[in-house]
C-alpha cells in the first residue's frame, strides 16, 4: 500500500517534498495552508491530493500516514503536536521547533502515541555526504572542519530576519558535524562573533579539531560547502549540488605544481558526473531530500526506528539554543 501523505505549507519546501513524496512512491493526499489559493495550486499537481485550509480536519477525516510539516517555525511545534497526537508520523522541517525543550517534548509525545518523527536534517544523506563519509578514514585524523553557508535568501529583509535565516541554516552544519566528529556539539568553548546583521561565525577546539561554522546573508557568490582538511588528504563536499572531491594528502614538488589543475580536473569530473546522475533520476533541487524521505517512509513501512535517532535530533537542538543564545550576546556587547 502506498503511504499517504498530508503537506503543511504550500510554498517553495512544500512544493519539493510533494515533488519527492511522488517520486518515492508515496501519494500526495492532501495540502494545507492558511492561504487557499496557494494549497489548491499545489493539489492541483496531484490527482490524489485535494486542498484545505485547516489540518484537522485532514488528518481527523482521513487515512493520513504521515504529515510533512513546510511552514514556517513559529508553527512546527503546534502543528506537529496535533499530528503526533492523533497516532500520525510526523516529518519536520529544520529546525523542529524554536527551543531544544519543545523538541524533546514532541519526541516524548512520538513515544507516547508510538509514532515516527523526524526533522529534515537532509545533507547527511547526500550522496556526496556518503561519499565522503566512506572515504573519511582514508584521509587520516581530522583536523579541520569547516562548513560555509553563503545565503541570498534573505535580500530585501530586515535586520531581524537576517539574523532568524542565520538561526534556521545552523542545523545543517550542526548536523556534519554530528556525522564526521560525533561528541562535538556540546564542547563548552565556543566562539561566536557577529561583525554585522546576518552575518554568524562559530569557531571551536575540541578532540584535537579545529571546527569553523560560517554562515552569511550577504557574502556572495552564494555557496554552501564542506571542507574537512586531514593529515593524509582533503575532502571538499559541494552541499548545492550533492558531490565530493578528495584529495590525496601526497607532498612532492610535483604535486604543489599541478594542484590548482588537478583539483579543477577532479572538481570537474566528480560535477559533471553528478549533474548527469541527478538529471537522470531528475533530483533537481535540494539533494537528499528525497533519499530522506524515502528512508522515513521504509521506516514507517517496516515498523522501525527513524533513520535520524531521537537522541541526534535533541544534540543538535540543544546545540543549536547553545549557539544562537552565544550569538545573542555576541549581538548585544556589539550594539552596546
Amino acid at each position: 500500500m502506498k503511504i499517504r501523505a498530508a503537506i503543511a505549507g504550500a510554498g517553495l519546501m512544500g512544493f519539493w517534498h510533494a515533488q519527492s513524496i511522488a517520486r518515492v512512491g508515496g501519494e500526495v493526499a492532501a495540502v494545507c495552508d492558511v492561504d487557499d489559493a496557494a494549497a489548491r495550486s499545489l493539489a492541483n499537481r496531484f490527482k490524489s491530493a485535494h486542498a484545505s485550509t485547516r489540518l484537522e480536519d485532514v488528518l481527523e477525516q482521513e487515512k493520513i500516514d504521515i504529515l510533512h510539516i513546510c511552514t514556517p517555525l513559529s508553527s512546527h511545534f503546534e502543528l506537529a503536536s496535533t499530528a503526533l497526537s492523533l497516532g500520525t508520523h510526523v516529518l519536520i522541517e529544520k529546525p523542529m521547533t524554536p527551543h531544544c525543550a519543545e523538541t524533546e517534548q514532541l519526541y516524548a509525545r512520538a513515544a507516547d502515541n508510538r509514532v515516527l518523527l523526524c526533522p529534515v536534517h537532509q545533507l547527511p544523506f547526500q550522496r556526496g555526504v556518503r561519499r565522503a563519509l566512506a572515504e573519511f578514514g582514508k584521509i587520516g585524523q581530522l583536523r579541520h572542519f569547516e562548513a560555509i553557508f553563503c545565503s541570498a535568501g534573505g535580500a530585501g529583509r530586515s535586520r531581524e530576519e537576517f539574523d532568524q535565516i542565520v538561526a534556521e541554516i545552523l542545523p545543517h552544519p550542526l548536523s556534519l558535524m554530528q556525522l564526521f566528529a560525533p561528541g562535538t556539539l556540546l564542547e563548552k568553548p565556543w566562539v561566536v562573533t557577529r561583525p554585522a546583521p546576518g552575518e554568524f561565525r562559530a569557531t571551536l577546539t575540541a578532540q584535537g579539531i579545529c571546527f569553523s561554522i560560517l554562515i552569511s546573508m550577504n557574502s556572495r557568490p552564494t555557496a554552501s560547502t564542506l571542507r574537512l582538511l586531514a593529515t593524509a588528504g582533503t575532502i571538499h563536499v559541494d552541499l548545492f549540488h550533492g558531490f565530493c572531491v578528495v584529495e590525496p594528502g601526497t607532498v612532492s614538488q610535483w604535486r604543489k605544481i599541478i594542484h590548482p589543475f588537478d583539483l579543477s580536473l577532479r572538481t570537474l569530473v566528480a560535477a559533471g558526473l553528478n549533474i548527469v546522475g541527478r538529471a537522470c533520476t531528475w533530483d533537481l533541487a535540494y539533494p537528499g531530500l528525497r533519499t530522506l524521505i524515502q528512508r522515513v517512509y521504509m521506516a514507517i513501512a517496516a515498523d522501525s526506528k527513524s533513520p535520524i535517532e531521537s537522541s541526534n535530533a535533541i544534540e543538535i537542538a540543544a546545540a543549536r539554543d547553545l549557539l544562537t543564545e552565544k550569538s545573542r550576546v555576541a549581538s548585544s556587547s556589539i550594539g552596546s
